[in-house]
């Protein structure tokens, strides 16, 4: 208690809940410009914060990852443009009830299922992370191995629409970040004699280019009357949310989001799957589901929860196993250990004080969501009308600024590059980004587990077959890679 209070006062000044504010600001305008993901907006950010003190950086990440999850619903609502994947199901709601002048009705319980979501989300984290870290810690080399291997096959077959295209993106992800020093003995591979590659792949050119310059060489491949026709704003003058409609909700908001957390828990699916499970699931519950995708406030507080309390939920296995549980909390993953955090249930033990920052974090961000998008509402209704051949060519000066700025070395932007190619081609090949990353992410540790694994029984591979949590995790993943590669052959 003595640690949590003393992080309580150090974490709540001036300064740190004006990053905050700055984080949560730029995530909602970030996720209310159609095209912008929360994946594109965090990657954006990230350079700034590389320049600033803990505490700071991660106000400013964790407030724009809160406020990007609620941004889409803006656009959605108002332009019929989801401006995030995670919104997608707010549309089929929200857009008809602004057109039917209810649109601040939408937005107001848009907002308000968001934050309420979010709190949602923000306790079962506390709540589990503890228990999930004591577990952990009884885990080895071996462990490690079994749980990460399932992972990687869990989002090849979660995030393709074809499970051998995502484990090709599983390999390519893995390809990246084995380039560089080998992580036990030290020698090079993969570098071809470029000596700035010797380091390995730096995370933020990575993140850059896969996520946000692919975006926006995919958004130029639009017709010129697309890119400057400004969007078709609906008005949100209207009825207004009032708390008997918000408390009429809030069994249904409730429900929501335990599913959006307990789906964000789980690796690679993230919120767009939450919002429509939690779509689909407060249908089944209503007394009318016929008036669902007729303009229902309950087709908006249900996804609009959901959405938001993921982000609780995606930070429980990459707090307490190193594991990100979708693509912007492996982006956030990369910006911790950037500042000296590292994920995983050593950090539970050994700096229990970072833990709790990111609780208050996480907690101060949902109120500081629910009051700038009251105050500032109208200034992001005005914004998402802009047009994308004026906004384009200034993020990509953002992405190269980022880029090169991280570490003032022109390798850098050239590789941010790369990967936007990259990524520009499996876009246009309608191939999911996630499983690359979250590979890139964890396959140093993946190796490192396994060749630790090794060693320590003096090259007996016996050693992932004789521990019980390493069996269990290899067992699951031949049964669901069987399954998968069952049912799809049964399809065709």
């Amino acid at each position: 208690m003595d640690i949590f209070l003393s992080v309580l006062v150090d974490q709540i000044t001036f300064v740190s809940v004006a990053y905050l504010i700055v984080g949560v600001f730029l995530g909602i305008l970030g996720g209310a410009l159609p095209g912008i993901s929360p994946s594109m907006t965090i990657s954006l950010i990230l350079p700034m914060s590389l320049y600033f003190e803990t505490n700071n950086a991660l106000m400013l990440l964790i407030g724009a990852y809160q406020g990007a999850m609620y941004g889409g619903s803006i656009s959605a609502i108002l332009i019929n443009t989801p401006g995030t994947a995670s919104a997608a199901a707010t549309v089929l709601d929200g857009y008809i009830m602004a057109k039917n002048n209810q649109a601040g009705k939408a937005l107001g319980m848009s907002l308000t299922a968001s934050c309420t979501g979010g709190l949602v989300g923000s306790v079962i984290l506390i709540l589990s992370a503890n228990a999930l870290a004591s577990l952990s810690l009884k885990f080895g080399p071996p462990e490690y191995f079994g749980i990460m291997l399932f992972t990687l096959v869990l989002i090849a077959g979660i995030c393709s629409d074809d499970f051998w295209k995502g484990l090709a993106l599983i390999a390519l992800g893995l390809f990246f970040g084995s380039i560089g020093a080998d992580p036990i003995d030290g020698t090079e591979r993969f570098t071809f004699d470029i000596s700035d590659l010797y380091d390995g792949v730096q995370l933020l050119p990575l993140f850059i280019g896969t996520f946000a310059l692919s975006e926006l060489l995919t958004q130029t491949g639009k017709s010129v009357e697309e890119l400057n026709k400004p969007a078709d704003v609906l008005s949100i003058e209207g009825n207004h949310l009032s708390l008997k409609e918000y408390l009429s909700q809030l069994k249904n908001i409730i429900y929501s989001g335990v599913y959006g957390c307990f789906i964000g828990i789980l690796p690679g699916l993230g919120g767009s799957t939450a919002a429509f499970v939690a779509y689909a699931d407060a249908k089944r519950r209503s007394k009318h589901p016929e008036k669902f995708g007729t303009g229902i406030i309950d087709g908006v507080a249900a996804p609009e929860a959901a959405n938001n309390a993921v982000c609780g939920g995606a930070l429980v296995p990459m707090l307490t196993l190193g594991i990100p549980g979708d693509v912007v909390t492996a982006i956030l993953m990369g910006a911790f250990i950037a500042h000296g955090i590292k994920p995983g249930p050593q950090l539970f033990t050994q700096s229990i004080g970072e833990v709790y920052k990111i609780y208050i974090a996480i907690i101060l961000s949902v109120v500081a969501l629910y009051v700038i998008g009251k105050l500032l509402l109208r200034f992001f209704v005005k914004l998402i009308g802009v047009r994308k051949s004026l906004l384009l060519p200034f993020i990509f000066i953002l992405c190269v600024l980022g880029t090169y700025a991280s570490r003032g070395n022109l390798f850098d932007p050239l590789m941010m590059v790369t990967f936007g190619a990259v990524g520009f081609i499996l876009r246009a090949g309608s191939f999911q980004l996630t499983p690359v990353v979250i590979a890139f992410i964890l396959g140093m540790e993946l190796e490192s587990s396994f060749r630790q694994s090794l060693r320590v029984s003096d090259m007996d591979p016996s050693i992932f077959f004789t521990r019980p949590f390493s069996l269990f995790f290899i067992v699951a993943t031949v049964i669901f890679t069987a399954v998968t590669v069952y049912n799809r052959m049964k399809k065709r």
